[in-house]
């Protein structure tokens, strides 16, 4: 344990947060239509509070793993997916005027087609071979949507003034080194927005090994402290620091709690079948929703 280290602040000062010996670590174990949760051993920073996953792939694996998960329940989801993007697009706009903007891990790309009908320049990249399919059709004519990796895109420095990573640092082998990217391709004050699992918010401590948000795919695990010496290794400012809920169907929120075994959940699954389960509804997964800027 001692040769381990935080991959934000490089202490080897840490502690054992969760143990799950049973884990996998395939496409079949990632995104929302997988059949069982693992979340792999799961260590804590006793410095800044950073917590990750010990067996780290790199990124040309993780790469590879999403090309090859099956999205259908993630597509099942885009009514209150839209809702989520829709709220993600009013808080882009209320720091700052219409100009070019990437959004890294687009998805679907209903965030930037959103984003393009309020006058946006719209660029995404998006890893899964379905999901950027998804994407360039839904932006056809609209905008570019790269398929691959932030650094297989081959963008130029300077080129946006807003860069989105909506649920996207969590599944990086390396976030100081990630983030520093995207801080390089901004323009000068140029924004940047995230939005990571939150260790220290109320649900995580709450639900314990039940917490929605530990997944095989999540790699790291963020607080306010870790993700502000991650900002600044990187040369961003974090300007300000929240929550924003999430829209999901409740038959969809029944199946996830399901998966991680919470009291109750096999039964309301069984409830929510038919147009009840098709209700959307906002939900806080314990989250942060960051906005920074890019320092001079």
């Amino acid at each position: 344990m001692s040769q381990v280290t935080c991959v934000v602040c490089g202490s080897q000062q840490l502690r054992l947060y969760l143990d799950d010996r049973t884990e996998n670590f395939d496409s079949a174990s990632f995104g929302s239509s997988r059949k069982a949760i693992s979340h792999g051993r799961i260590m804590r920073c006793t410095q800044c509070g950073f917590g990750f996953r010990q067996e780290r792939s790199t990124e040309r694996e993780m790469a590879e793993l999403y090309r090859r998960m099956d999205p259908r329940v993630y597509e099942a989801e885009a009514a209150g997916r839209a809702r989520t993007a829709a709220r993600h697009l009013r808080i882009v706009q209320r720091h700052q005027p219409p100009g070019r903007i990437l959004d890294v891990g687009c998805a679907s790309g209903l965030f930037l087609k959103l984003a393009a009908g309020a006058g946006w320049a719209v660029e995404g990249i998006e890893p899964s071979e379905t999901l950027h399919r998804t994407a360039a059709a839904a932006l056809a004519g609209v905008g570019q949507v790269h398929c691959g990796t932030l650094e297989e895109s081959g963008l130029a420095p300077g080129s946006f003034d807003a860069i989105t990573i909506w649920d996207v640092l969590e599944h990086v082998p390396d976030p100081n080194g990630f983030l520093a990217r995207c801080r390089s391709l901004l323009r000068p004050e140029g924004r940047l927005y995230a939005n990571v699992p939150n260790i220290d918010s109320k649900e995580a401590r709450l639900l314990g090994k039940r917490w929605p948000l530990l997944l095989a795919e999540h790699l790291n695990y963020f607080n306010r402290s870790s993700l502000t010496i991650c900002g600044q290794k990187a040369g961003l400012e974090w300007l300000s620091f929240g929550q924003r809920p999430s829209w999901f169907s409740t038959g969809y929120i029944m199946y996830r709690l399901a998966q991680h075994k919470i009291p109750g959940s096999s039964f309301g699954s069984r409830l929510a079948r038919g147009r009840l389960g098709k209700i959307a509804i906002p939900i806080n997964l314990g989250e942060i929703c960051a906005v920074g800027r890019r320092c001079s």
